[in-house]
């Protein structure tokens, strides 16, 4: 009897295992239709052997690299149940690039992230519909951050070049500045404010190699900043919240809360995911 029942036992793992491995390969197509291609790779693990029945994983992993997309490829379905656990969900992204900000890297992990147990593991679609907290890091080199800056003010400002060292990033260009097509360097230190937008605190500015008035520098900072706005210029200030930013030899390192964002009712993303299908029940 012993013999038998470890047999059963063997045939369920194996199925669980096969269902689990369908399942990885379906969030992967969908992550790549989503994003428009790019190399994308899922890993489930299961939390033992109850945990393979009751759709309890101990980790999901996603690694993916060389893609370009318009807001982050996982969301949030509220409406969906929440009969599924991941006690950390991981993603590892490389050279990714967000809305025209190029990645050189992002890391994030998340905890306790509910999903759609049932849906997962009868139609092999995966549906999140809770998330906890966790921490990101994203990695920008200093010559994708100088692209970005120019098409972000462009037609203002043109021959963008960033110079990032651990104790100050200097901007340097040329801009349409008081009705004049002026050169300019601004030199200062990358911080975050509110969670959402990077600055370039206490700029120096100069233009033409010459000091400019206060008022001049504070209207042209005002100008500049914020280089980045995770929500306006991004799209992901509902799942990242940056804390610190490292300014190291040519890049920036920028540290902060993660969690999976909602989706977004009238964006494509959300279009293609969170409305209920009949299909899927």
């Amino acid at each position: 009897m012993k013999r038998e029942w470890l047999a059963v036992l063997a045939i369920l793992l194996t199925l669980g295992r096969g269902a689990i491995r369908e399942v990885e390969k379906t969030a992967a197509r969908e992550i790549r239709q989503r994003v428009g291609g790019g190399d994308i790779r899922v890993r489930i693990e299961p939390d033992g052997v109850d945990g393979l029945i009751q759709g309890r994983l101990k980790r999901l992993t996603v690694d993916a690299s060389h893609f370009t997309l318009d807001g982050l490829p996982f969301t949030l379905e509220e409406h969906r149940p929440k009969t599924g656990w991941i006690k950390l969900f991981i993603m590892r992204l490389h050279d990714v690039s967000l809305r025209g900000l190029r990645a050189e890297q992002v890391y994030a992990e998340i905890p306790d992230v509910r999903y759609d147990r049932r849906l997962a593991m009868r139609k092999r679609i995966f549906r999140l519909s809770n998330t906890g907290v966790g921490y990101a890091e994203i990695v920008v080199l200093q010559g994708d951050l100088a692209a970005y800056i120019r098409r972000k003010y462009a037609p203002y400002l043109r021959e963008v070049r960033v110079e990032i060292t651990p104790t100050e990033t200097r901007v340097y260009g040329v801009a349409l500045f008081l009705g004049s097509e002026v050169r300019f360097r601004a030199t200062g230190q990358l911080v975050p404010r509110e969670g959402r937008f990077l600055d370039l605190a206490d700029a120096r500015i100069e233009i033409e190699g010459a000091e400019l008035s206060p008022a001049a520098v504070e209207m042209m900072r005002q100008w500049l900043n914020p280089l980045i706005d995770a929500d306006r210029d991004l799209g992901i200030s509902d799942g990242l919240y940056v804390e610190q930013v490292i300014s190291e030899r040519g890049q920036m390192r920028a540290r902060g809360k993660a969690s999976i964002p909602r989706a977004k009712p009238h964006s494509d993303l959300s279009d293609s995911s969170a409305k209920p299908d009949s299909s899927e029940r």
